[in-house]
């Protein structure tokens, strides 16, 4: 009767350790399917990313948009305190999209014009009051990067000299 209950028992382990390397096995493949089918932000979505959330103060979503390289070079882009910091010592109230457009694009490197209106208010790192549109246009040039922490489309130089060359 023991021999019995241990060759059931030993059965019915097999056929529990199948069942879960199965369901294991249905989740990778589905977790895989679903990575498969997601397509990163377009070079154009990530700059129009970039100046709505300025616009909406949000300097994480911001700071998501910048390369892992860039941050390690710029001690204003350091961490998300320092970013934060920096950038809401603009003193930009609003920013306002006129236009953003893809120029060139190989796959690896992108060029995307923009044409924006920024409203400078009290705050600014002069600490003169202001309350003037200042029209605003130029070409940022992005990275698709894999390496990075978040995947995908990346601004090199959002601002300033110092570029992103990795």
């Amino acid at each position: 009767m023991d021999r019995n209950k241990k060759i059931i028992y030993s059965g019915l382990l097999i056929l529990l350790v199948v069942l879960v390397v199965g369901i294991m096995f249905q989740n990778r493949q589905l977790k895989t399917e679903q990575q498969q089918d997601y397509q990163f932000p377009s070079p154009e979505t990530v700059v129009r990313q970039y100046f709505t959330a300025w616009n909406a103060h949000n300097y994480p979503e911001m700071y998501a948009t910048i390369s892992d390289g860039f941050k390690k070079i710029d001690i204003r882009t350091k961490d998300l305190a320092a970013f934060r910091q920096f950038a809401s010592s603009q003193g930009i109230e609003r920013v306002m999209i006129k236009n953003i457009t893809e120029i060139s694009n190989d796959g690896t490197t992108a060029q995307v014009n923009y044409d924006i209106e920024l409203v400078v208010g009290e705050g600014n790192e002069k600490n003169e009051k202001i309350d003037d549109t200042k029209p605003f246009r130029g070409t940022f040039t992005l990275k698709y990067r894999q390496g990075d922490v978040i995947h995908g489309w990346k601004l090199i130089h959002p601002y300033g000299e110092k570029i992103d060359i990795s």
